[in-house]
C-alpha cells in the first residue's frame, strides 16, 4: 500500500512540476507574448477611430531585434489596424504562429493588444486622408484578414500570399493609393524589409495617442 501510495505522490509531483514549467513558459518567461492588463483610459479610447493605426512594443528577442534596427524615433515593433466591431474596438494584424493561436492576418480584440504590449509603449496614429479612402483601406484589411492570409516568414516582399505585419499594411496601402508610401531599411541584412517608422511620419501619419511619451 505504501509503495503504491509513493508512486502516486511521485507522478502526482512530476505532474506539478511539468504544469508549472509549462505556466512559467507560457505566461512568464521573456521569450513568450504576455498577458498583464495594459490600460487605456475611457477618455484615450474615446479619440479612437475604425481605421486608426495602433502600434507597441512587444515582449521577446524578436521584438527588441526589430526595434534595433528600426529607425522610429519611438521604439515599437509591432503594428494592426482597429476597427470598430458592433460598438466594440477590435484590431486586424498579422501574426506568427509562434505568438499566436493563428499564423497570419487575424482580429483580436483591443485589449488583448494592449495586454501583449510593454508598458507605455503603445501608441496610436491616424492616417491623413479622406473617410472615402481611410474605409477603402479598412476594406482590404477586412479582406485579408477573412482569408486569414499566413505570415511571412521568410520576410520576402516579392511573395505576396504571405505577409508579415507592415507588409500586410504596404500591400493595402499600394492597392488603394496606387503608390507606396513605406520606408524600407537600408541595412545591409535587412534591405527592402519595411520599416515602422513611416507610421511615425507626420507627413503621412497624425499622432492620435503616444505612452510612449508617459516614459518622460
Amino acid at each position: 500500500m505504501r509503495t503504491i501510495r509513493k508512486i502516486v505522490y511521485s507522478i502526482v509531483a512530476l505532474f506539478l512540476v511539468a504544469l508549472s514549467f509549462v505556466t512559467y513558459k507560457v505566461l512568464w518567461d521573456s521569450e513568450n507574448t504576455k498577458q498583464v492588463f495594459y490600460p487605456m483610459s475611457k477618455q484615450e479610447k474615446g479619440l479612437l477611430h475604425s481605421g486608426d493605426f495602433i502600434l507597441r512594443r512587444g515582449y521577446g528577442m524578436f521584438s527588441d531585434g526589430i526595434i534595433k534596427v528600426q529607425k522610429s524615433k519611438f521604439p515599437v515593433s509591432h503594428c494592426a489596424m482597429i476597427i470598430a466591431d458592433s460598438g466594440k474596438y477590435q484590431v486586424a494584424h498579422s501574426l506568427s504562429s509562434s505568438v499566436s493561436e493563428i499564423d497570419g492576418a487575424q482580429t483580436q480584440s483591443l485589449q488583448r493588444f494592449l495586454n501583449e504590449s510593454v508598458p507605455n509603449s503603445v501608441m496610436v496614429v491616424r492616417f491623413k486622408s479622406s473617410q472615402d479612402t481611410i474605409q477603402q483601406l479598412i476594406n482590404r484589411i477586412k479582406y485579408y484578414t477573412a482569408l486569414h492570409v499566413p505570415f511571412d516568414h521568410e520576410f520576402d516582399k516579392s511573395d505576396t500570399t504571405k505577409f508579415y505585419c507592415t507588409e500586410l499594411f504596404q500591400h493595402c496601402f499600394n492597392q488603394v493609393l496606387g503608390r507606396n508610401i513605406f520606408k524600407t531599411l537600408d541595412n545591409t541584412n535587412f534591405s527592402g524589409i519595411i520599416d515602422l517608422s513611416t507610421f511615425q511620419d507626420t507627413t503621412y501619419f497624425e499622432p492620435i495617442i503616444n505612452h510612449n511619451l508617459l516614459k518622460h
